[in-house]
């Protein structure tokens, strides 16, 4: 299963995403679907596997716009 991380700024959800590669992380962004009514319109998708590692990327990079995770 996939998870979805979304985010109120587009400049926070790419530095999660760098952050996340740079840990050699598998994610990529996509635009946040629509269903969701939120965020900036850049989301992260990763497997749902590695929700502590991304966890951890949002509260080191100290991403305050982060809305949540959300199953897809």
């Amino acid at each position: 299963m996939n998870t979805i991380a979304v985010f109120k700024s587009r400049t926070q959800a790419l530095s999660v995403y760098h952050y996340l590669q740079t840990k050699k992380i598998a994610c990529v962004t996509i635009n946040t679907p629509s269903r969701l009514h939120l965020g900036c319109g850049i989301s992260i998708l990763f497997p749902a596997a590695y929700i502590n590692e991304v966890k951890t990327a949002v509260d080191a990079l100290g991403a305050a716009g982060f809305l949540g995770f959300f199953n897809k």
